[in-house]
């Protein structure tokens, strides 16, 4: 046992030592140029900032948007008894979360999986090599998509768990007490890998989880049916039910708080029927719409794996590499531009980082598993391959994929199809060292596994000659090559010729790299199984550098030691536009403004967002009303008053090489008594009538809330006023106006409604408000003089921290007394 203790944490160390070696510049202090925790960053300066007086990270976000709840831009750890082991497997007590943890958290999950599998350990480090190093995980890393990443190390421990639960119901080699511990650990296992992915927050690969799960699972229901054995399948079943339960009540208050605001944001639909086409004569086909519970399926297919492009998973640079590719001092493009980045990817996408790549190597032994594997692993892990194959074609397989959208539960709430390769590669991972394992076996056929072997290798150095036979007949052009032709009109000719040899060059000496790695691997297994090398440490050796060379050399083209820069340099800076602003802020005396900022991509770049409150900014998941605010009056046409009502102070405008900044004297401020309301019935009219009106005078009203002032009619007092009281120390959270008026007056206030949170108070009393203007708030203020507060009282997050917790803590008392009694009972036998 010590020794069997001893060789699992020296793998460790050594899985450790290898994200260590790939990302050593982490080690001196270094930080990769992420480009989404750049933007995470400046997304979460204010919130940040806020904290440090508030006491808690603000559950608004004021400085994006107009204001939008900041639940998905950061927040403080859910109150989870499985929160430390979350900080410790990420190494985020040492600081090294972003980057070295990410990778030795790919390795560690993946080694933990393959022993359930019943891989020895030897068999799981070369597993974990093969996931870990996965192109798609190494570039994440570079792109920043931390949470995804964290996630997706998650998803092979979950299958595991549940392979050893059901796995223990159905196999009679089993004797009753195996059977118990294995389901036992393998529940423990599966329950708490859910735990902590559902705990990292992308739900989209939680989801993708559930799918290689179903297929598991109908996978062994089959054996169970047809082994009589359907008692003990169904028992282990409601095992990982209740597993499944208790993973999601540990994370109570993340998933149902996202839940709740995510009925409100573009992914959950939009309640519009018209649309900007309606409003300014264009044709219905230049407008994008949403789906009535989801995302609109043209903008959540945007990112759709081509075809053709999926060869990428064997050969890396078939379709280009990435759209920044770097080429050699010897290729075309270098010696017609001098420049060593060129855009070589010519794929469906609009553009990528790199390709997906899982191994020339793991493809070859995913083949070979498929033929010497058996049991039901081979066909869960089949039809989940194809599965995430088949939705990452998106929009390139429309028929099915359309299907799929409209009727998978939740699907309709994700974008980005080719992001369903994540559960392919783990398939394929596993199957790789399953197929391993096969031919390591005592007890194999030899001949079979030679068979096999011919197959597999075979098979795959055949469509690469042939592929390479018919590559002089590909085009070599993608859907970003119109784009560059418009950019660079007659320059094109030149480029594109430079770009087409490139392109061609790549694809060949990438298919001749494949095919060599896959004949060294075949050569070695087949060296082994047929007595020509006799240990099995060798064998696997040899195929475990062999992976780590062949994945590790298509990584480095894409996170190297050039993607470290100093952490100086990724620190937020102001641009000149925000000292500008200061100044004539300063000067005119303004206070909780709003800018407009026409200098950057305004919807889509949340750095301006780090210093001034915004207009504009960053999120994939805006208020779905804001986004339709966007597309009818702020985008392809600006409305002045919609601006006005969103008290846009401050414009920034590119003049020549210039950004200039403007103030907008006709900004209505923080809150302004309007003369009129004007009443609609529905959300089709209430943006409609934002086309004409003037928000200083009336307040447009969907007289369908429950809280509208149905009888109400303002009365003119010139006398009225009412002002925000500005905080020294900010806080999101909270807003205070004072008012005083002769009679009843009808407020607007410039904060976009979110009623779910923000509670209304008017000298300390609960106050009614409502949705006005489409997006803002509004309020009846008595007459008299009154303080009228907005107090961001987030009731859900409060009361699912206590229940997160509780569960969170039966969770953990379960796994421990479940483990104390299988062992009890097996002492005293």
């Amino acid at each position: 046992m010590t020794k069997k203790i001893l060789l699992h944490a020296g793998i460790v160390a050594a899985l450790l030592a290898v994200a260590c070696a790939y990302l050593a510049p982490a080690l001196g202090g270094k930080a990769i140029r992420q480009g989404d925790i750049q933007k995470g960053d400046a997304m979460a300066y204010t919130q940040r900032q806020a904290k440090e007086h508030v006491g808690h990270v603000p559950y608004w976000a004021p400085s994006m948007f107009s204001g939008m709840p900041g639940y998905q831009i950061t927040n403080d750890p859910q109150h989870s008894a499985f929160q430390p082991l979350r900080d410790a497997v990420t190494l985020h007590h040492i600081g090294l979360e972003r980057n070295i943890g990410i990778l030795f958290l790919y390795l560690l999950g993946f080694y933990v999986a393959m022993l359930a599998f019943g891989a020895g350990p030897w068999l799981a480090l070369v597993g974990a090599l093969a996931f870990g190093l996965g192109s798609y995980n190494i570039i994440i890393i570079e792109a920043g998509h931390v949470t995804k990443a964290w996630a997706m190390a998650m998803m092979a421990p979950v299958l595991a768990g549940m392979y050893m639960a059901l796995n223990a119901a159905t196999d009679p080699a089993l004797d009753p007490s195996q059977r118990k511990r294995r389901a036992l650990w393998g529940t423990l296992l599966f329950t708490l890998a859910l735990t902590l992915q559902i705990s990292f927050n992308h739900i989209q690969i939680t989801f993708y989880t559930a799918l290689g799960c179903a297929a598991l699972g109908i996978a062994y229901l089959v054996r169970a049916v047809a082994r009589k054995a359907l008692k003990p399948f169904l028992l282990k079943a409601a095992l990982l039910l209740l597993g499944g339960a208790l993973a999601f009540g540990s994370n109570a208050k993340l998933l149902l708080v996202n839940e709740e605001y995510a009925r409100h944001t573009m992914r959950g639909g939009n309640e519009l029927t018209v649309t900007p086409a309606d409003l300014y004569g264009e044709s219905a086909a230049t407008t994008a719409q949403n789906t009535s519970t989801g995302l609109d399926i043209d903008y959540a297919f945007s990112w759709s794996y081509g075809l053709g492009e999926t060869y990428t998973l064997l050969v890396p640079g078939a379709y280009g590499g990435g759209s920044g590719e770097r080429v050699g001092t010897n290729s075309s493009f270098y010696k017609s531009f001098r420049t060593e980045y060129a855009p070589l990817y010519w794929g469906d996408q609009p553009f990528t980082s790199g390709p997906v790549y899982f191994g020339a190597i793991v493809i070859m032994l995913f083949l070979l598993g498929m033929i010497a594997v058996r049991g039901p692993e081979r066909w869960w892990i089949l039809a989940a391959t194809l599965l995430a194959i088949l939705l990452a074609w998106g929009h390139n397989l429309m028929g099915f994929n359309q299907w799929v959208f409209d009727t998978l539960p939740f699907y309709n709430k994700f974008r980005t199809p080719s992001m369903a390769l994540v559960l392919a590669n783990v398939c394929m991972a596993i199957m790789a060292v399953l197929a391993l394992k096969a031919v390591l076996d005592p007890a194999r056929d030899p001949k079979r596994i030679n068979r096999a072997l011919y197959i597999a290798a075979g098979s795959l150095a055949a469509l690469i000659l042939v592929v390479m036979a018919a590559s002089g007949s590909f085009a070599y052009s993608g859907t970003s090559d119109q784009q560059m032709a418009a950019q660079y009109g007659p320059q094109w000719d030149t480029i594109r010729a430079a770009l087409v040899s490139d392109r061609a060059a790549l694809l060949r000496s990438d298919s001749w790299r494949s095919l060599l790695f896959i004949l060294l691997a075949a050569a070695a297994l087949w060296l082994f199984n047929n007595g020509k090398v006799k240990k099995q440490g060798v064998a696997v050796a040899l195929v475990g550098v062999l992976v780590l060379v062949d994945l590790w050399g298509v990584d480095r083209r894409y996170l190297n030691t050039d993607n470290f820069v100093e952490k100086s340099q990724l620190e937020l800076r102001r641009d000149p536009w925000d000292y500008d602003i200061d100044q004539q802020a300063a000067a005119f005396g303004d206070q909780d403004y709003r800018v407009l900022n026409l200098a950057v991509n305004t919807f889509n770049d949340s750095k301006p967002s780090a210093f001034h409150d915004q207009i504009g900014g960053y999120s994939a998941a805006k208020l779905s009303r804001y986004q339709n605010l966007i597309d009818f009056y702020l985008s392809r046409r600006i409305k002045p008053e919609v601006l006005n009502m969103l008290n846009a102070r401050y414009i920034v405008q590119q003049q020549g090489q210039q950004a200039v900044v403007m103030r907008n004297p006709d900004a209505l401020g923080n809150a302004w008594f309007v003369q009129e309301l004007k009443p609609v019935d529905n959300p089709n009219d209430e943006i409609l009538a934002l086309n004409e009106f003037n928000p200083a005078r009336t307040a447009i009203v969907d007289m369908t809330q429950p809280t509208a002032p149905r009888d109400f009619r303002p009365a003119p007092d010139s006398t009225a006023t009412i002002a925000r009281e500005h905080q020294a120390k900010r806080n999101p959270d909270y807003l205070a106006y004072r008012s005083r008026s002769a009679s009843p007056q009808l407020a607007v206030f410039s904060e976009i409604h979110y009623a779910p949170d923000w509670r209304a108070y008017i000298d300390g009393k609960p106050a009614d408000y409502f949705r006005a203007d489409y997006v803002l708030r509004a309020m009846v203020i008595p007459a008299g003089e009154h303080l009228i507060e907005f107090k961001n009282e987030a009731p859900k997050v409060h009361s699912l921290n206590r229940i997160t917790l509780a569960v969170s803590l039966l969770t953990l008392l379960a796994m421990a007394a479940a483990i104390a009694l299988t062992y009890r009972k097996k002492k005293q036998a």
